[in-house]
């Protein structure tokens, strides 16, 4: 051979040496593009290699890649071309068995997968492929066999990482989640500071509730590629769990900005990341923005709760309903229900704050609440609608409920407005002791009412030990549920108020409970006097009343001042409030 002809012989290896190097990195983008979810520019790039080069492996990566986008037709279209191109491909034969096993057909595919691994039982990455089509379709799963040939698999090639990260996958179809670390970080040896591999441990942890680790893993693979697009996802619904939605909306959409996935099931989750961060508006422009593109309901009901967030209660209402119509029963949800029971009451107009229908259809929600802690605020949400209304006896029967679903959790302010029904409600009863035609009957069931209320400010008194209300509740329950004079004659009443009037006087500002005080100070002075025989007590009472209450005729009598001429000038027991007047609510404990 002369040296020109061994030139051009040189030339035309490193020539073909050349374009195989590119045509090795060029399929290795393609797969780098589907781990990162970048779908279309996947199936650009391996359509674009399937048409320069017709070669069978690039009719199967393109096959390949139809199988990841759920595109099983056009993935088998893809495999039999590649095994027209070459009879003995037997990646392809692998690719045709992944099309039948997502199509349920077990037997041939494990009738392909058998001849190929029996043809190529050596080649790590035929070993690989049919490993990992056992991981990829949830009704044709078989993890132990997965596993057990991707084991193979690493044995022929341990530097093949993505065998790693399937094997990972296996594992926790089995649900073993250190097992599937160490898989994964096995992929990281094999390619270190591998975005997948990071990835993949972060959603281990995550399921398994460690959010700081799958917070630190997510990170990780952002670190190691800030364009790849999963991390991005993941990392929107761990921000979702830790109720931190706006976080959560904001790494949504990086996630869609870096894949570049606006397909309308994507944009629908969209949309609830932003309804979730309270940004209605975009919700639903969002929602807009897919109309006519997609057939699924759970728009309907993306719809009605934005507009009832939006004040447009018709619009929600109009998609609620039909949402509820057509949308499987067992799988609707308690807020379906409440939305729409909300936008009923946002539409009420008779000064109640709220409507029959819409009431009725909050508390079905609550009662299809699987969270008991959901389903008791929103019987204290009715509650509140009831009480504010005064319908007291019914806010007493929803707030009993609200704090019987998750005791728990029940607060001073739920006890304290339980309370406070149960007066209100007994004292619209009418007068006690027959004094206005009461029956007996009426008469116990107020003085119960009375009782069953002070059981409920003792409550209040026990969560809130420094809060001076609770005790004039109790007092005032008390006062009322017994006969007046055998109440002060008992001094059943004495210790709360006793107790109110030690911390409103320790209070920087006692002035705020000047008509609390005012009927405190008027019985502990009437039980000194007339019951204890206490005069020094009784004077100190009086003392108190009258510099809050300078025109106090039964202070000035007491004292043996004259009565001022404005004022009556009997001296009668004190009168508990009949209404609750307006104070600071208990802070929740």
């Amino acid at each position: 051979m002369n040296r020109n002809m061994r030139m051009k012989l040189v030339a035309l290896v490193l020539c073909v040496f050349s374009l195989v190097k590119v045509h090795a990195q060029t399929v290795q983008d393609g797969l780098a593009l589907l781990h990162a979810e970048r779908n279309k520019e996947a199936g650009d790039l391996f359509t674009k290699l399937a048409a320069a080069s017709p070669s069978a492996d690039n009719q199967y990566y393109l096959g390949y890649y139809y199988v990841i986008t759920k595109q099983l037709d056009e993935a088998q279209k893809a495999f039999e071309k590649g095994i027209q191109t070459d009879e003995k491909s037997y990646l392809n034969q692998v690719g045709l068995g992944t099309v039948a096993l997502g199509k349920g057909d077990r037997a041939k595919a494990k009738e392909l997968f058998e001849l190929a691994e029996k043809k190529k039982g050596k080649d790590a990455e035929v070993l690989f492929r049919i490993g990992e089509a056992y991981t990829l379709f949830e009704k044709s799963n078989d993890p132990a066999e997965a596993i057990r040939l991707l084991d193979e698999a690493v044995k022929r090639d341990k530097n093949l990482a993505d065998a790693y990260i399937a094997k990972g996958d296996a594992l926790m179809l089995r649900n073993e989640g250190g097992a599937a670390v160490t898989a994964y970080e096995y992929a990281l040896t094999a390619k270190p500071n591998y975005a997948v591999a990071h990835n993949r441990i972060g959603s281990v942890y995550l399921r398994g509730k460690n959010y700081n680790l799958a917070l630190e893993n997510y990170k990780k693979a952002i670190e190691a590629d800030p364009n790849f697009g999963p991390a991005y996802k993941d990392l929107a619904e761990l921000y979702f769990f830790a109720q931190k939605y706006k976080q959560a909306a904001d790494n949504f959409d990086l996630y869609m900005q870096k894949s570049g996935n606006l397909d309308p099931e994507t944009k629908l989750r969209a949309a609830q990341f932003a309804f979730t961060a309270d940004d209605y508006a975009k919700s639903l422009q969002i929602l807009d923005e897919m109309k006519g593109k997609i057939n699924n309901p759970i728009t309907l009901r993306m719809y009605g709760w934005s507009y009832a967030k939006t004040n447009e209660p018709d619009k929600a209402i109009a998609a609620l309903t039909e949402f509820l119509k057509v949308y499987p029963k067992e799988k609707i949800i308690g807020d379906d229900y409440k939305y729409l029971g909300r936008a009923y009451n946002a539409k009420a107009t008779d000064g109640k704050g709220y409507d029959s229908t819409g009431v009725k259809y909050i508390l079905q929600g609550a009662d299809l609440d699987t969270n008991k802690t959901d389903a008791a605020n929103t019987y204290k949400e009715v509650g509140a609608l009831y009480y504010a209304a005064k319908d007291f006896p019914n806010a007493a029967k929803t707030y009993y409920k609200g704090i019987a679903l998750d005791t728990a959790k029940a607060s001073a302010n739920d006890y304290y407005y339980l309370g406070l029904s149960k007066f209100q409600t007994a004292g619209a009863m009418g007068a006690l002791n027959n004094t206005a035609g009461d029956s007996a009957q009426i008469a116990t069931a107020k003085r119960n009412l009375y009782l069953s209320a002070d059981s409920t400010f003792a409550t209040v008194t026990q969560k809130l030990p420094d809060w001076p209300y609770g005790y004039y509740w109790r007092a005032s329950a008390l006062y009322n549920a017994y006969d007046k004079q055998e109440n002060i004659d008992k001094g059943i009443s004495a210790p709360y108020y006793l107790k109110l009037t030690e911390l409103a006087e320790k209070d920087p500002d006692p002035s705020k409970y000047k008509s609390y005080l005012k009927l405190a100070y008027n019985y502990l002075a009437f039980h000194a006097q007339t019951t204890l025989k206490d005069e020094a007590k009784s004077k100190e009472y009086w003392t108190k009343l009258l510099a809050i209450d300078p025109n106090s005729a039964a202070a000035k009598e007491a004292l043996g001042m004259a009565p001022s001429p404005a004022t009556d000038s009997t001296g009668t027991a004190p009168k508990a409030a009949a209404t609750a007047t307006k104070k600071p609510a208990p802070k929740k404990k």
